[in-house]
């Protein structure tokens, strides 16, 4: 009897337990066993992972080429709007990034999407879509593995995080950031990247739904789009959560203004915008007085092994 090889599907795992090549759009099978293959050489151009949702945006999915160099403005919070503007004429930017989920954290992806709150552009044909894979050489959390399906072979051929983060950078000029993270996170991690401050307004999904509906305790983002009765095509992929994100935003929004009279950006500001971070200090040495002796050191354990205890006993007599 002849033997019939079936091929192997998109994203299953390989003799010796290690990922194959996966589609795009489809989470690859998780490692089961071994060490977890090391990614490729760096990309020069943006490397989705989801694309757009129809084909009708994919004339504004990615629409600015890979950024090479830094621009001279990159460390100034320029060309944002003033808090008296009317909301249907601030430019807002939605950003979601996925990390190896440890500290310090490293981005592996980023998405995101830029859009209007005016009625004539409010279909989604009119919004513009950022998306790539970020490459990094660090260990991913298999935690966090396991929630966004990124492994570390995923990301050969994807650009360097620094590019990455300098093509976001002219993507939301001029736009307010917003994000679901009541610390900004998302945020910060790209302003580290760049090397600069954080942005002076950024607002909060999560806090403005918190203002509106009276919650105690921080709401997520797929429970907000449950509540909202918003699209949430595929979790836990960037470009994905900033889509659903700025949906929530749009509909907080229509809320806000029915119920609170919201009409500019710093209405919404009051309400959205997440505290700054507060600064760590080292924690003080009491100053010894004069003539107190010094508190005994604590004797570090030897890590891996036994405690060394001291001899007990004697060469004396010993042959």
């Amino acid at each position: 009897m002849e033997s019939v090889h079936e091929p192997t599907p998109a994203g299953a795992s390989s003799a010796g337990g290690e990922e194959t090549s996966t589609a795009p759009g489809l989470r690859p099978e998780r490692v089961r066993w071994g060490r977890e293959r090391g990614p490729g050489a760096p990309g020069d151009r943006l490397a989705p992972r989801l694309g757009p949702s129809s084909p009708e945006l994919a004339p504004f999915h990615n629409p600015i080429p890979l950024s090479e160099r830094r621009d001279g403005d990159v460390g100034v919070s320029a060309h944002l709007p003033a808090l008296d503007i009317p909301l249907e004429e601030v430019d807002f930017v939605s950003l979601d990034c996925e990390t190896t989920g440890h500290f310090p954290h490293r981005m592996v992806e980023l998405g995101a999407v830029r859009f209007r709150l005016d009625a004539r552009r409010e279909g989604n044909h009119q919004r513009l879509l950022l998306e790539s894979l970020v490459h990094t050489t660090d260990h991913i959390n298999p935690y966090a593995r396991r929630v966004h399906g990124i492994s570390r072979s995923m990301l050969t051929g994807a650009p360097p995080l620094h590019r990455v983060a300098l093509t976001f950078h002219r993507f939301s000029r001029g736009a307010v950031p917003i994000e679901h993270s009541a610390d900004a996170f998302d945020t910060r991690l790209v302003a580290k990247a760049l090397d600069r401050p954080p942005p002076r307004l950024h607002l909060d999904t999560s806090r403005m739904a918190g203002f509106l509906f009276g919650l105690r305790d921080t709401i997520g983002l797929e429970r907000l789009c449950e509540r909202l009765a918003v699209t949430h095509r595929q979790p836990h992929f960037a470009l994905a959560d900033a889509e659903a994100t700025a949906d929530c935003f749009v509909e907080l929004v229509k809320i806000g203004q029915r119920e609170h009279g919201w009409r500019t950006l710093g209405d919404i500001v009051a309400v959205g915008m997440p505290p700054e971070p507060r600064p760590v200090e080292a924690p003080k040495s009491r100053p010894r007085a004069e003539g107190e002796a010094a508190a005994p050191g604590r004797r570090r354990r030897h890590r891996g092994g036994r405690r060394r205890r001291p001899a007990t006993y004697t060469t004396e007599g010993s042959t």
